[in-house]
């Protein structure tokens, strides 16, 4: 469960703390107090994009930490990233992300720095954030599929699925440029042959260019430096009055006198390590002078391979260095379109093995999510009634891709069939379900998928907008449902649903400095019922607002301590 939650210069939340225990965690106060940048905070650990303008005004970052507190079965989700980062793994886990107002941020896994990449894999094994905006989502059909596939288990079989898809598809383009490639026939192959040929005749070596360029630079003034190396190894070692000779009478005068001085003993030393480097001088420009003896022509018939392997250069484009791998590429090519029957036959066998793969893969996953798509509807209606929409109908329908044409989650087609009325006809979910419903349809979905889902905290933000009174209290009823298995963060405008609270925190705006800055309370029980009280009544007060909170707070806590507490509806079943 997430135990601790830091904020700093995050929008209005100059510098917030939160201490978060289990059960339901409630956040209430007035619209635009900064509840909702409390999600936004928790959305960065997923892997949320980080939009510099969330920086606070004057603030040069903004930084989210939070510490979560593991079991054994979130341990083991979380293991296998913690792995690959040679992180320590414990029952405390820290997540950290910094967002720079530059763009430039962070992201810190038990403070080590980490992509947030990594940082999302992780967050999204802890947090699952249903927001006030998510259920606009159910109004994309493409969102139905994948629901379905998470109320049936199919999410491995369909990565596996879209694996085999990607390769028949890559076989089809080799196909496809493979036979327009043949389709240029002689042309094609003559060309090759010809740049093969070229690449073959000059036979570049790697590093050869830097090699030669030197060469080329030695070579055109070779005559001052063969010059300079006769001068040198005279001066050093052979004329009369060479260096090195002096270098040796003055040695042997110091060396009668280094016994009886540490000054002359130390110019003893000095003499003697100049004596070697001047012979080891003399002995590298006699070297170098050998070097610089070429043939006759070599300094043109090296210019001329310059240019030669330049030109190659500038027609392939890239480095010469490159040129080798260029070279077996063609040869592979003209290989293909030589024997082009061959390989497309060959090909074109392969396309239609990973076809069938794929075929019976999508029928598979047809089978289960036409099995599941019944299950999935009546699980989510009996949610629906204890949400006060008694007589709901839906239809998970599942109808096949045009053509039963393969697409890159199967042959599958998933729309929801809605209609809150008996004896209406069932309609696209998208197109009759008021705000209000499509809320408690999210609500439903999120209850129904909740018995595969391992997440260790659910956030829910004002999901309970378009709702009220008796159908508020159904859903305040769920979330501390939910509670019992997983902890619950939900911020609500309304009090049926703030009275099923485990703990209750009030988001406040203040004035300091001449800048608004947002604060998090924990309410003792005495102020629980006043802000309550407040959700009922408005600014002022009063004491009948306050014994209907008084009485609200009682009874959600005598329908949770009933047996089961929650009214009528069953567990829903899963596929």
């Amino acid at each position: 469960m997430l135990s601790y939650l830091h904020i700093r210069g995050l929008a209005l939340l100059d510098d917030v703390a939160l201490e978060l225990g289990r059960g339901m965690n409630v956040l209430t106060g007035e619209t635009g107090a900064g509840k909702s940048i409390i999600v936004d905070a928790l959305a960065l650990l997923r892997g949320a994009r980080g939009r510099a303008e969330l920086v606070r005004q004057g603030a040069d970052s903004a930084r989210v930490e939070a510490q979560f507190e593991l079991d054994a079965p979130a341990q083991g989700r979380v293991a296998p990233v913690l792995l690959e980062l040679g992180v320590d793994q414990g029952e405390a886990l820290v997540l950290e992300r910094v967002i720079g107002r530059a763009g430039r941020g962070r992201s810190a896994v038990q403070s080590i720095l980490t992509t947030q990449g990594v940082l999302e894999r992780v967050g999204e094994q802890l947090i699952d954030i249903c927001s006030q905006h998510e259920h606009h989502s159910l109004t994309h059909v493409a969102r139905h599929l994948d629901l379905l596939d998470a109320y049936a288990g199919l999410e491995a079989q369909v990565v596996g699925y879209a694996a085999g898809y990607q390769r028949w598809q890559a076989a089809v383009q080799a196909e496809a440029d493979l036979r327009k490639r043949a389709s240029e026939g002689a042309a094609r192959a003559e060309f090759l042959r010809y740049q093969i040929e070229e690449i073959e005749r000059l036979d570049p070596q790697p590093g050869e260019l830097v090699t030669l360029r030197a060469r080329i630079t030695l070579l055109r003034d070779a005559h001052r430096w063969a010059a300079f190396a006769r001068q040198a190894h005279d001066a050093l070692y052979e004329a009369d009055d060479a260096i090195a000779g002096r270098l040796a009478a003055l040695l042997d005068e110091a060396r009668r006198g280094a016994d009886s001085s540490t000054l002359l003993a130390e110019i003893h030393e000095q003499l003697a390590a100049a004596q070697v480097a001047c012979e080891e001088a003399a002995a590298a420009a006699n070297r170098f002078a050998s070097e610089l003896t070429f043939e006759p022509g070599e300094l043109e018939l090296a210019e001329e391979r310059l240019h030669d392997l330049e030109g190659l250069r500038r027609k392939h484009g890239g480095e010469v260095d490159e040129l080798p791998a260029r070279l077996e590429a063609m040869r592979l090519e003209l290989g293909e379109v030589e024997h082009a029957d061959e390989h497309l036959a060959a090909l074109g066998e392969r396309v239609r093995e990973l076809h069938a793969v794929c075929s019976t893969q999508a029928a598979a996953l047809h089978t289960s999510r036409s099995k599941a798509a019944t299950g999935l509807a009546r699980a989510v209606e009996a949610e629906l009634e204890a949400l006060h929409i008694p007589r709901a109908r839906l239809e998970a329908r599942v109808e096949l891709l045009p053509d039963g044409q393969l697409g890159p989650r199967g042959i599958d087609r998933v729309e929801f069939l809605f209609t809150a009325n008996p004896g209406e006809p069932l309609a696209p979910l998208t197109k009759v379900a008021s705000g209000g419903e499509l809320s408690r349809v999210l609500l439903a979905v999120k209850g129904v998928l909740a018995t595969g889902d391992h997440v260790t905290t659910y956030v829910f933000d004002e999901v309970d907008a378009g709702v009220g009174g008796a159908v508020a209290e159904a859903i305040g009823r769920r979330l501390r449902a939910a509670s019992q298995q997983r902890q619950v963060l939900c911020i609500t405008h309304l009090p049926q649903i703030a009275a099923f609270a485990d703990a209750h925190f009030r988001v406040e705006k203040h004035t300091k400095d001449g800048r608004t800055i947002t604060r998090v309370v924990r309410l003792s029980e005495e102020a629980r019922v006043e802000e309550i009280a407040r959700m009922l009544g408005g600014s002022r007060v009063s004491g009948t607002a306050r014994e209907h909170a008084s009485q609200l707070v009682a009874e959600a806590q005598r329908a949770v301590r009933k047996p089961g507490g929650r009214g009528k509806s069953r567990p829903a079943a899963r596929a």
